[in-house]
């Protein structure tokens, strides 16, 4: 039995008769009729807009000329109300003739703030069409399989270097993209591979370190590099936000220093070539340096790719160091005590763009189960979910430029960002019903990757008010 919750046509029911289909349906009240119509709007504009050849387009567009007649009488308007009204609109905004496309609306006061430039809008829609046609088809393999992630992540890099070079200076021939344009960059590039997003974002992390570094020699030597024979770069030093032991220890040496120590987290083994590691020294300020993930001595030991719930493809693994020369010339910068805790209360947000690629991710297929099953209460869901999306995003870039907003309102709306993607995950899995259960499925996928951006760049009071968002009263 199919089951449908639509507005049909006067003579359906006749059709069905003629072709002995059993079926049911009931009489609406005026107020649920004139609802029904809404949605039935929003059905038939859904059809022209996948419709790619005239003569299908032809018939949407009637269907759609026949369910706002019908609106209309509905609601006791007449075409010439409706006309009247066209007419001045267009006498004062003009018609949609000039083929013009609205990409930003820029406040006066906040215009060299708030405009993306050409050239980063360019990149960003440039990117998303491999996106869209590379990443997107393979997303659930490329959770898996490393060699395939590295293939697109090298291929991502060959169509455009400047993909791969946002936060850096024009001087390293980087793009020096704006914080703006790279939060709306990680929003959409999140919405089509978890596993993608998250290996590139720690390259992008690790340049934007370098380029900041006062050592000129390094940034020549790795900077001028990036994408040459593969040379890419991830971090190790998320383990300095832990506030008990330090696990890495840096000791000052004649030629340099001396590292030992456990990293727990680095990603992009045999993806990247090398990656910024981050130690302690005794009086507490924090080392960074730059080290090759393939070494010739036994001073550093890597393990192998740790076995992920999401985006394991990413080849993330542990290390040691065992009396490691970090020399001189491959200092970054050194940074005073407990610096990366104060950039993590500054920067509390920005982790939080990709919970809401996830969610449009989520939506996407929430949007495709709807085709197929056409429930009012699925309809509901997406459209709610995907305003509260919206408006979520337009609060967080806003928060981005707005110099007056609190730690606390930026927490509060990362904390956010992180619950919708669950919810709107979960709504993918409840809606695609038991195929969702499948590994392969992409709203298991989707999912898995809620989970990890929960935890992605997790501080004390993230993590504190992430539970207890969980609990209050909404």
């Amino acid at each position: 039995m199919s089951k449908y919750s639509k507005l049909i046509r006067d003579n359906i029911p006749d059709l069905l008769d003629k072709n002995n289909l059993s079926y049911q349906v009931k009489i609406l009240n005026h107020d649920q009729y004139k609802q029904g119509l809404k949605w039935k709007l929003i059905e038939e504009a859904g059809e022209v807009f996948t419709t790619d050849n005239k003569e299908d387009l032809i018939e949407e567009i009637a269907d759609v000329y026949e369910v706002i007649e019908a609106i209309l009488e509905a609601n006791n308007i007449t075409s010439d109300d409706v006309n009247l009204v066209k007419e001045k609109k267009a006498k004062l905004k003009g018609k949609f003739r000039k083929k013009l496309q609205l990409l930003n609306l820029i406040n006066s006061e906040e215009k060299k703030d708030l405009n993306l430039s050409i050239k980063e809008l360019e990149t960003i829609d440039k990117a998303e069409v491999f996106l869209q046609k590379k990443v997107l088809p393979q997303a659930n393999i490329l959770d898996k399989d490393s060699q395939l992630l590295k293939t697109h992540f090298y291929d991502f890099n060959r169509i455009d270097s400047s993909f791969l070079r946002l936060k850096i200076d024009t001087k390293w021939q980087g793009l020096a993209m704006s914080n703006l344009g790279f939060y709306s960059w990680q929003i959409m590039i999140a919405k089509y591979s978890g596993a993608f997003a998250f290996l590139q974002t720690q390259h992008q992390s690790a340049i934007a370190f370098l380029n900041s570094s006062d050592n000129e020699i390094l940034k020549e030597k790795y900077l001028t590099q990036i994408g040459k024979e593969n040379c890419f770069y991830g971090v190790g030093f998320s383990h300095l936000r832990r506030k008990e032991k330090p696990l890495v220890t840096a000791t000052v040496t004649e030629k340099g220093y001396e590292l030992n120590g456990f990293i727990p987290w680095i990603t992009g083994y045999d993806i990247f070539s090398h990656f910024i590691i981050g130690a302690t020294l005794p009086d507490g300020q924090e080392l960074y340096g730059i080290i090759p993930f393939h070494n010739q001595n036994s001073s550093l030991e890597l393990s192998k790719p740790l076995q992920l719930c999401a985006m394991t493809s990413t080849n993330t693994v542990t290390g040691k160091l065992n009396n490691y020369l970090l020399r001189k010339e491959d200092i970054v910068t050194i940074k005073p005590k407990n610096n990366i805790h104060l950039k993590d209360q500054e920067n509390i947000l920005h982790h939080g763009f990709f919970p809401l690629g996830c969610t449009f991710a989520s939506l996407r297929i929430i949007e495709e189960n709807l085709v197929k099953l056409d429930y009012q209460e699925i309809k509901e869901t997406y459209f709610e979910l995907k305003n509260q999306v919206e408006n979520l995003q337009d609060k967080m870039l806003t928060a981005m430029i707005d110099k007056n907003i609190s730690f606390a309102d930026k927490l509060k709306l990362r904390v956010e960002a992180i619950n919708l993607a669950h919810k709107s995950a979960i709504a993918s899995i409840i809606t695609s019903k038991g195929t969702a259960n499948i590994d392969s499925h992409p709203a298991n996928r989707v999912y898995r990757e809620a989970l990890v951006y929960s935890v992605s760049g997790q501080t004390l009071p993230l993590l504190k008010d992430s539970c207890y968002s969980l609990i209050k009263d909404n």
